[in-house]
């Protein structure tokens, strides 16, 4: 026996395509066990016996119908095809059929004509989230142990946005894998196999569900779609304990997983040391790599968000074909501490370098002259383009062309950096406080503002990321609110949409202040729980 997933689809004349059916209108998807000698006619009587029970349903009876069975790929099934053949050679963990229903009144020619038209080499669904209230927000969501994408239902609404019903949009979810089940949440309805319609200029919303903890490989699954950049995407995090966060993505949500993204793709999938040079993983193809120039291009769109610890030489590369930066400097920030001091001694003074510790790290680099005292230059230009050029250029080639095709240009790469790095003096000036403060207040905003001059570099990008989402400076301007929470019930709270910040007045010394933002600052596990 075999587990499957079977779904129905009914023809629209009004569209001329098959659409979904959806649960209260008797269709669905239903899980069933079959033989796995199964073959097409049996699962279409299976297929009957759900969705049609006596021979009949609100739409009328089978008899009235031509009747034949897709599978996931929108295809029409062989008929001698078995379900085990068919596990054996696509290897998912479920298989998904459609039984397909059009009334009796074209002839078979039609018929056979209107499904290659509609034939498709992509599964398009969107799932309906049991138990949710809402139908209609398009939640895409991601399996983290499998790494393969999902979609399950819900098109994004808000107060000034008209609610459309799914049957009656033509917002259409893209699958690039196999449907499964997301926790105890069954992926139920889809949608109509419509293309998009072009008299509707605003963006189809989507919502990114992502783990925490598994952002980097949930995220390139999801923006593997090569349309993803054309939606007007929000991000919602599932909580460690396997909850759905409850804050409302207004911009900090997005903002938090960039961050989030990008210090593991940072640990995991690059090398260096203050500069990260992107390296080929065996377990990266193209469609991988092109994903993380897609999250690339959505950050700045969306939230002026650039990988900043990426050497700004690959960047200027990919985004404008040539390097403008020094690259000798950007190598010097690349290589470790150490190996740093040994080069720039060199560049300085060839006779105070230890010539044995020099002849070490240049074998390390795999460098193939005997270094003098005069062709310092030489040497670390070529092992600069070396490692941060050639060494990367296949990824270079992939973000190239995502950013030419999403037609995005970014001027000025080095300014851009030293905009978005936190200094202290930055973040002290993006600090707010109200115009009108009493005594205690003034207290919080200078011991707020010691806490600020006395962190590392660090330390501000943990600040930002905590009040604003992100761990650079994309503009915003942090809102200091004070409270007078006191007790257990004290702490300090984030609104990271609004980049609002609430202190309690409530310390009674500095190092009391500071003692408890060190505890919320190094936790890194922070759970937006507030809508």
């Amino acid at each position: 026996m075999r587990k499957i997933e079977m779904g129905w689809m009914n023809y629209d004349e009004g569209e001329e395509t098959f659409k979904q059916v959806r649960t209260r209108k008797g269709g669905g998807t239903r899980k069933v066990h079959v033989s796995k000698d199964s073959q097409k006619s049996d699962l279409i009587q299976e297929a009957i016996q759900l969705f049609f029970g006596d021979g009949k349903n609100t739409l009328g009876e089978i008899t009235d119908f031509e009747v034949d069975l897709k599978n996931y790929k929108d295809l029409s099934v062989d008929e001698q095809t078995t379900v085990g053949k068919l596990y054996a050679e696509t290897k998912l963990p479920i298989l998904r059929f459609y039984l397909t229903t059009k009334k009796k009144k074209h002839s078979v020619s039609d018929v056979e004509e209107d499904l290659a038209v509609t034939g498709q080499e992509l599964d398009i669904s969107s799932p309906t989230e049991e138990g949710t209230g809402d139908p209609d927000v398009v939640y895409i969501g991601s399996n983290a142990e499998s790494e393969v994408s999902f979609l399950y239902s819900r098109e994004q609404t808000s107060s000034n946005l008209e609610v459309n019903i799914l049957e009656d949009s033509n917002i259409v979810t893209l699958f690039t894998e196999d449907i499964i089940n997301f926790g105890d949440q069954s992926l139920d309805d889809t949608l109509p196999l419509s293309p998009v319609n072009n008299t509707h200029p605003e963006k189809t919303k989507r919502i990114l569900v992502v783990h925490r903890g598994h952002v980097l490989p949930e995220l390139i699954a999801h923006f593997s779609d090569e349309s993803v950049l054309e939606k007007d995407i929000k991000i919602q995090h599932i909580a460690p304990d396997g909850k759905l966060e409850r804050g409302h993505d207004e911009g900090g949500v997005v903002r938090d997983c960039l961050a989030e993204f990008w210090n593991e793709f940072y640990d995991q999938c690059t090398l260096g040391s203050s500069f990260k040079v992107p390296f080929l993983r065996h377990d990266f193809g193209q469609q991988h790599w092109e994903s993380v120039g897609r999250i690339i291009v959505f950050g700045w769109q969306k939230e002026k968000y650039l990988p900043v610890k990426i050497a700004p030489v690959i960047m200027e590369q990919v985004a404008s074909g040539c390097v403008k930066s020094n690259i000798i400097e950007n190598f010097l920030k690349y290589v470790s501490e150490p190996e740093r001091i040994v080069f720039q001694a060199w560049q300085s003074d060839f006779n105070s370098v230890d010539k044995e510790e020099l002849l070490e790290v240049l074998d390390v680099h795999s460098c193939r002259k005997m270094p003098t005292e005069y062709n310092a230059e030489e040497v670390l230009q070529e092992l600069a383009h070396k490692k941060l050029i050639q060494e990367p250029a296949y990824v270079m080639e992939q973000w190239a062309n995502i950013f030419s095709n999403a037609v995005i240009r970014i001027e000025d790469i080095s300014s851009m950096y030293e905009n978005l790095q936190p200094t202290v003096r930055k973040v002290v000036r993006s600090v707010s406080f109200p115009e009108n403060m009493n005594a205690q207040q003034k207290e919080i905003q200078r011991y707020l503002t010691n806490y600020l001059r006395e962190s590392s570099t660090q330390g501000l990008c943990r600040f930002l990321r905590f009040c604003t989402g992100s761990d650079l400076l994309v503009g915003k301007t942090i809102t200091v609110n004070f409270t007078e929470v006191q007790g257990f019930q004290r702490r300090p709270i984030s609104h990271t949409c609004g980049c609002v910040l609430e202190l309690s007045v409530c310390y009674d010394s500095y190092p009391d202040f500071r003692s408890e933002m060190n505890k919320i600052m190094e936790s890194n596990v922070w759970v937006m729980d507030i809508i």
